[in-house]
């Protein structure tokens, strides 16, 4: 049986004269107010206009900014809903400032986005080598396997995933939120920059080592291993900067980096 929702209660217009709420701030109290979740329909239109006293188009305006935010989705059709996707609003923004520092040869834009995730991961695999189970690391296991036999081609899909399964057992869904949010863009840049890959052999190892620690039990080994991994993230992105001529100056875009 569904659980049951509060009614939307009548929005006062008296109250904090001072602060003034915006229609988009008296939406996200009644989603919070109606205790909705995420995936959850919001009420209908003409119920929004009647709550909050305000006209549909004030409704309408405030619903796609509020899209444009995450915090809703607008169905056409169907209805407006809780969004399910908290950070995913943030990319567009992320990508295109960090997209215009790679076109003026700024490397940047892309060291941060990859210390941000050896920050986060270096801190999860200390976890990981003390949680997972068995067959979470058999998972993992699979997934290498796989990384190892379809070679260059597939490496993405593998690499990404398996630091998926690296975290996903832990419990921390906005972790994984940030970390497939930098993955996106970090890929994105990539392709714009043309940057170096490494070897896939050399990929295939780094994690063997990365699992070998986890197996290990070694909370110690297992940071080593991923900070060793991303330094060598890092060490690419410093030979596209140099070979680019990066950091000497905004650059003209006949010499920014080549795009892929």
């Amino acid at each position: 049986m569904p659980a049951q929702r509060k009614p939307p209660a009548p929005v006062s217009r008296t109250a904090d004269r001072a602060r003034r709420p915006t229609v988009q701030d008296q939406i996200v109290d009644l989603v919070v107010d109606m205790d909705l979740d995420p995936g959850d329909a919001l009420p209908a239109e003409p119920e929004l206009m009647r709550t909050l006293g305000v006209s549909r188009n004030s409704v309408r305006e405030a619903l796609k900014g509020l899209q444009a935010l995450g915090i809703v989705d607008i169905r056409h059709g169907y209805g407006t809903y809780v969004g399910t996707a908290a950070l995913r609003s943030m990319a567009p923004g992320l990508l295109f400032h960090s997209r215009l520092a790679v076109r003026r040869s700024n490397p940047r834009a892309l060291r941060d986005i990859v210390e941000v995730r050896a920050l986060m991961e270096s801190g999860l695999i200390r976890r990981a080598a003390r949680e997972l189970s068995a067959e979470d690391l058999a998972r993992l296991r699979a997934e290498l396997d796989a990384l190892e036999a379809d070679g260059d081609a597939g490496r993405a899909g593998h690499d990404r995933r398996f630091h998926e399964l690296l975290y996903e057992p832990l419990g921390n869904g906005l972790a994984l939120q940030l970390i497939a949010l930098f993955w996106d863009v970090y890929r994105q840049l990539e392709a714009d920059m043309a940057k170096p890959r490494t070897d896939h052999a050399q990929v295939v190892r780094q994690h063997r080592q990365v699992l070998q620690a986890l197996e290990s039990r070694d909370p110690d080994a297992a940071a080593a291993t991923i900070g060793e991994h991303f330094a060598d993230v890092t060490a690419r992105i410093d030979l596209w900067a140099g070979e680019s001529g990066a950091g000497s100056g905004p650059a003209r875009p006949e010499e920014s980096a080549p795009r892929g």
